[in-house]
């Protein structure tokens, strides 16, 4: 099977108590996934967890269940061989930054991997074309803007070519230009057909294009479901302290006086058509 599977994932970690509780879900190739939720649910530890940083590099709890990523058990491959199939992208860009250049940082991956310099050099090329920034190549990373810092740090896991890519909230500490930025790139890779797990709270630019949205609370999946479905359960995005986009809070405003959906929009234009369409149940 190509893509991530978990069966009764669970992770304790020494000092505390359990952070993941028997999560099971499936995420298909090619489908772009956000997981979401109040902050200490356990989304960083599943991002974790699904590229298998856990339990390779952080060892000091407990892993219970399994992670299946294109049919390879993580406990069983590893790391240096996993990156050939999923990719973590981190909150903070400078800490997967290790290069001089951005195109040194691009080949930096590449080069432990053994590959020849003719490899290499092709593959620096085509992914710095992908990311726009092939003009400034031989730019010092720490003179880019936030965005185009964490633009970097994905063109840097893309070079191992992984069909998944995991994001830990990258767009957390960026402004909103910078989010747009980083978000741009993320439609562009579901559009070559990336497979893509964002775990991230800001979600108004993102989820009128994600396919389905993933909750956690307090360790446990309580939402598996399309955007839509997720945002007309307003109890629950309530109880989860998740910031719905603007234009879901405006129905939630209209529906407290009366003016009903029957579907929730999710951008500004789907809102016009639904007032003036028969969505409209005033």
């Amino acid at each position: 099977m190509r893509g991530v599977r978990t069966k009764d994932l669970c992770y304790q970690y020494a000092s505390s108590g359990f952070s993941l509780q028997n999560i099971n879900i499936e995420i298909d190739e090619g489908e772009f996934v956000l997981v979401t939720g109040a902050s200490g649910c356990g989304k960083s530890t599943l991002a974790y967890c699904l590229s298998g940083v856990i339990p390779h590099c952080i060892k000091s709890g407990e892993m219970r269940g399994e992670v299946v990523v294109n049919g390879k058990n993580t406990r069983d491959v590893e790391l240096n061989k996993l990156v050939k199939d999923v990719g973590i992208v981190l909150q903070n860009p400078e800490s997967q930054i290790f290069g001089t250049t951005i195109e040194e940082d691009i080949a930096f991956g590449l080069e432990n991997l053994c590959l020849s310099p003719n490899v290499i050099r092709d593959k620096v090329n085509e992914v710095l074309t992908f990311i726009g920034l092939e003009k400034v190549r031989g730019k010092n990373p720490y003179q880019l803007s936030g965005g185009e810092k964490q633009k970097l740090v994905i063109g840097s896991v893309l070079a191992m070519d992984p069909s998944i890519l995991v994001l830990d909230e990258p767009v957390s500490n960026l402004d909103s230009f910078g989010a747009e930025v980083v978000l741009s790139t993320l439609v562009s890779l579901k559009n070559v057909g990336k497979t893509i797990v964002l775990i991230e709270r800001r979600i108004e630019k993102v989820v009128s294009f994600v396919d389905r949205i993933i909750a956690l609370d307090s360790g446990k999946v309580v939402a598996d479901m399309s955007p839509r479905s997720f945002f007309k359960n307003r109890k629950l995005v309530e109880k989860l302290d998740v910031n719905p986009p603007q234009v879901v809070r405006l129905v939630y405003r209209l529906e407290e006086s009366g003016v009903k959906m029957d579907d929730v929009p999710l951008t500004v234009e789907e809102f016009v058509r639904g007032l003036n369409g028969p969505y409209n149940k005033n």
